[in-house]
């Protein structure tokens, strides 16, 4: 199959969860023997170095003129499918009409929403009209892709869309890049210490990967005796703020920031964790990869149970513990539980290790999202 794949608001050089998406659902699909013309903001590399992928930046031109230019793009490389990754999919839209050929569209979150929380969003930005737009769209979509059930809840519920027409495809991980190291050459190599226990966080700064209740949750331990530090890898907005709080909390030499860092890098990190925090308020719905990626470097997780995120796949797995996301006493009981036997914790990252090699990997999402489109 020959894919259109929009991604218009993505930067494929910026080490995000979207980027990292994107990216490996294209090459996903192109492993599977599928052509793919990507078009993001910018980043990318060469079409010559990934043979079946092909990536145009879209520079931002406007909707109709970027409309023209998907159309275009469509029929020189001969399109069979456009595929929009965005809840608003006017680009997508226009361009299957011009060329005749079937929209399909992934939601993978509400950036409304989350500009909202993050305070950056214009005033009355999503209005009646914009949402009567989106769910006209939706609407007249081929077929939706929801990465959790929440969202295909919420898809359905705020725009009348037919529940047939919206599909759950979870989220995947690179089993290849993201898997089992060992801990003690991943410290030596990063400066870890190699008694203390980490508790570790990896992906973007943002008030809704609450991080504060894990500071929280390290200040408690270290008041109760207990020798824990933190390592958050990742940036974002929410860094100075975290920061701030780390200081506030008489923590700031138990938790090291390590700014952004590579992509390819951050399983290195990873393998420095003992436990992996993942505990988010009931702020937005979705399906976080760092789980999974948590999962696929063997390390035992600490997620939040009762929220609109796919996280009971950690009970599942039995790759971990659930916790009250609102009980910074349960986040604190949740760790000690793991750190107080080590053999259970080695037995919980094993298994969500290889429940991600049987249902999470990037080329099972590839298949399932190939065999929607097919329909």
């Amino acid at each position: 199959m020959r894919f259109l794949f929009l991604a218009l608001d993505v930067d494929l050089s910026r080490p995000a969860g979207d980027a990292t998406h994107v990216r490996e659902l294209a090459l996903g699909l192109v492993e599977l023997g599928h052509s793919v013309s990507l078009v993001v903001e910018r980043g990318g590399v060469p079409a010559s170095e990934e043979t079946g992928l092909r990536i145009h930046t879209s520079a931002r031109p406007g909707t109709w003129r970027m409309a023209l230019t998907a159309s275009r793009i469509a029929r020189e490389e001969r399109a069979q499918v456009i595929y929009e990754r965005r809840p608003t999919p006017k680009v997508g839209f226009v361009a299957s009409r011009l060329r005749h050929l079937p929209l399909f569209v992934e939601i993978n979150g509400f950036p409304d929403e989350e500009r909202r929380i993050l305070g950056t969003a214009a005033p009355h930005r999503f209005s009646a009209f914009r949402k009567a737009t989106r769910g006209f769209l939706l609407r007249r979509a081929t077929g939706i892709v929801a990465v959790s059930p929440a969202i295909q809840a919420a898809l359905i519920g705020a725009h009348g869309i037919s529940e047939d027409k919206v599909v759950v495809i979870p989220n995947g991980v690179n089993t290849r890049l993201f898997r089992p190291m060992d801990q003690e050459e991943a410290r030596r190599r990063l400066g870890v210490p190699a008694q203390r226990f980490v508790l570790g966080f990896a992906g973007h700064l943002t008030p809704w990967q609450g991080l504060d209740l894990m500071l929280r949750a390290v200040a408690a331990l270290r008041h109760d005796g207990v020798d824990v530090m933190a390592i958050v890898v990742g940036d974002g907005p929410d860094r100075a703020r975290l920061r701030s709080l780390a200081e506030s909390l008489r923590i700031t030499e138990h938790v090291a920031f390590t700014g952004g860092v590579p992509y390819e890098d951050v399983p290195g990190y990873i393998a420095t964790f003992d436990v992996a925090f993942a505990v988010r308020p009931a702020l937005l719905p979705g399906s976080p990869l760092k789980v999974r990626e948590y999962m696929a470097c063997a390390r035992p997780v600490i997620a939040s149970a009762g929220t609109a995120y796919d996280f009971g796949i950690v009970e599942e797995a039995g790759a971990g513990v659930l916790v009250d996301p609102s009980r910074v006493d349960a986040i604190e009981q949740g760790v000690l539980a793991l750190m107080r036997d080590l053999d259970a914790a080695r037995r919980m990252g094993s298994a969500g290790r290889a429940f991600v090699e049987r249902n999470c990997t990037w080329i099972a999402t590839a298949e399932r999202v190939a065999e929607v489109c097919a329909c």
